[in-house]
């Protein structure tokens, strides 16, 4: 039960550090201006619309998220570091654990906040171009917010043990590798290189972020199908899961000093 508590203390103060972030009202702003502009884009388009609007609106969401997670992963931590006040955590009877799992808690919670109010927004501008709310953007939207918090736990496995440039610069690696794994394991099926071909097959296995992308699924109206929503979310799950282990295990070998 204290630990919970702990848990619960780290996260509402990561939350209300990041809720006055400038970072993040730029973000959510610029993700409003996106889905704003979009109208304009699907005016100029051919009878496309609201498909235009709804597939730049997810692609914000997406995008942005995913700016907004790299940030909150590779400086909460730091912070903590830079303002020393991690040195008077660790001397009272407060696990090295409890902080990780606080501040990645608070992470979930403001990167869910974020989500919400971007959808929000995006439900706004469809409902005034359809007269009507599309559930179907649902399912999109919730796996986008599981992959946000898979590279949200990247970012702090790579803020546990390394400086917020270099954390953010192999996060968004890791994101960017995650997107085109399927077209990086294509390349080593046509390869001749056994080693590549291996490699390429064990980057798509491990870090695939494709099956989180259902935009053009809700955007067609195409089905989505039990095994579609249910094995991201499991292998999201799984995923953030063994990140954060790894980071708990080096976070609690860090030397501070």
């Amino acid at each position: 039960m204290n630990r919970f508590k702990f848990y619960i203390a780290f996260a509402r103060n990561a939350f209300r550090e990041a809720r006055h972030n400038k970072v993040l009202h730029i973000a959510a702003g610029f993700a409003a201006a996106l889905i704003l502009f979009s109208l304009f884009m699907g005016e100029v388009s051919m009878y496309q619309n609201e498909k235009v609007v709804k597939d730049v609106g997810l692609a914000a969401i997406s995008l942005l998220g995913v700016f907004v997670a790299i940030y909150l992963g590779v400086t909460s931590l730091y912070q903590e570091l830079e303002k020393r006040t991690i040195y008077s955590i660790v001397s009272k009877p407060i696990r090295r654990e409890d902080v990780l799992i606080g501040k990645y808690l608070g992470m979930a919670w403001i990167l869910g906040v974020a989500v919400v109010m971007m959808t929000l927004y995006l439900y706004l501008v469809t409902s005034f171009i359809e007269a009507k709310i599309d559930f179907a953007l649902l399912p999109a939207i919730a796996l986008i917010y599981v992959e946000l918090l898979v590279i949200a736990a990247v970012a702090v496995l790579f803020s546990s043990f390394s400086t917020p440039f270099m954390s953010g610069f192999f996060t968004l690696g890791f994101f960017l590798v995650g997107r085109v794994s399927h077209i990086l394991r294509d390349f080593g099926e046509r390869s001749k290189n056994d080693v590549f071909k291996f490699f390429a097959n064990l980057v798509q296995k491990v870090i695939d972020l494709e099956p989180f992308d259902l935009r053009v699924h809700a955007v067609h109206k195409l089905p989505i199908y039990m095994e579609d929503f249910w094995y991201p979310l499991f292998y999201g799950c799984v995923l953030t899961a063994l990140l954060i282990a790894g980071s708990l295990v080096v976070f609690r070998r860090r030397d501070f000093k």
